[in-house]
């Protein structure tokens, strides 16, 4: 059997998706199987897939038109005699829908990564799933959804399934550095609380009311501080910048915004900080929570139904979407009680990866 992965990610770093892809091609190859990759663009963790002897291609899809793409899509598909197409973050779904009696003998499945958007019609929004289900059931296209009640979004399609993700600790490079060496590399004072917001979209991350939040814990505590990595299509820093000044309404060089590099390494990141802020109006299911998690840091986390599964872990502390007061409350009791003895391993026992690969595995064989 021939697999290929396509996926549109583009991050500077691996993190938790990309070694997640790394260890299932993995588990294919010992099976038998092979399994090739397709990503947008060119980034160091490339080398990762070739070094373990993994093709990988690179197709800016985007810089094509929906013709144009199938086209470059089914040079890889002939080039390696494809039986399944597994796609993340929507590379190629349109080309693929549009064109699919041109491959009727390759099996699809596409991975659907996201949750709903808070602020939007929720209605409206699994209406639109639903009619998705009834195109994709007619095209033969399957789902996996990361999202449990997401998959019953699609509810004309006969084939859909549930997968939550898994965690690895394994990384692309490791920099095996303590909490403190890596609070000196992020140039953090050993005073400062540090309450940490990653991701690349930072509306939908909720970074507006992170801030306002802060604002009003630094009241009472002067040591509170914001840490951000924001990977947009800018420089990092420049975008997060831009959005602060623009979006907020706050000046971007406070002091109390501070902004980190892209670090492959972010279980280092995690030790180092005091909080993860995971204070999202839409996720599917963050792999930043499982990351944080597994180091045992306290996390604040809006109360949207993608990230509710993380009510298991003792150390989480939850408030209100939107509810920049709430969000308040919860990082100042994160930050009282600390780091403290959590059920942190039946988590990430939970979340292992081998369960991850295995379940995908297994939906291979029912395609």
């Amino acid at each position: 059997m021939n697999i290929l992965i396509a996926a549109n990610y583009a991050t500077p770093k691996s993190g938790n998706f990309i070694a997640s892809l790394i260890t299932l091609a993995r588990k294919i190859r010992e099976n038998g199987s092979n399994v090739y990759f397709v990503f947008p663009k060119r980034a160091d963790w490339i080398e990762w897939f070739r070094k373990e002897d993994f093709n990988v291609d690179i197709i800016d899809y985007e810089n094509y038109s929906i013709d144009e793409q199938f086209g470059k899509l089914n040079e890889l598909i002939k080039k390696y005699d494809i039986d399944i197409i597994h796609i993340h973050f929507g590379m190629f779904r349109q080309a693929l829908v549009r064109n699919r009696k041109k491959i009727k003998d390759v099996k699809i499945l596409i991975h659907d990564h996201m949750g709903y958007y808070v602020g939007h019609s929720i209605l409206l929004q699994k209406l639109g799933f639903a009619a998705f289900s009834i195109v994709y059931t007619i095209k033969k296209i399957r789902v996996v959804t990361v999202l449990k009640n997401k998959k019953y979004s699609y509810f004309f399609l006969p084939k859909k399934w549930y997968v939550p993700n898994g965690i690895t600790l394994e990384r692309y490079l490791s920099h095996s550095m303590t909490r403190e060496e890596c609070r000196n590399d992020l140039q953090v004072d050993k005073n400062e609380k540090v309450c940490f917001l990653l991701g690349w979209d930072l509306k939908r991350k909720g970074l507006d009311i992170a801030l306002k939040a802060i604002e009003k814990c630094r009241q009472s505590d002067k040591n509170i501080v914001i840490g951000i990595i924001g990977a947009g299509e800018k420089e990092p820093t420049d975008y997060a910048k831009s959005f602060i000044r623009e979006e907020c309404n706050i000046d971007p060089n406070v002091p109390w915004i501070k902004y980190f590099n892209n670090y492959e390494d972010m279980f280092a990141v995690h030790r180092a900080v005091d909080v993860y802020l995971a204070v999202s109006r839409q996720e599917g299911f963050p792999y930043g929570m499982l990351e944080a998690i597994s180091q045992n840091t306290p996390i604040v986390a809006s109360e949207i139904k993608a990230q509710l599964w993380a009510k298991e872990y003792t150390n989480s502390y939850f408030y209100p979407t939107e509810d920049y007061d709430k969000c308040a409350d919860a990082i100042t009791k994160a930050l009282q009680n600390g780091r403290r003895n959590s059920n942190y391993l039946d988590i990430i026992d939970k979340y292992s990866i081998d369960k991850w690969c295995n379940n995908i595995m297994e939906i291979y064989k029912k395609l």
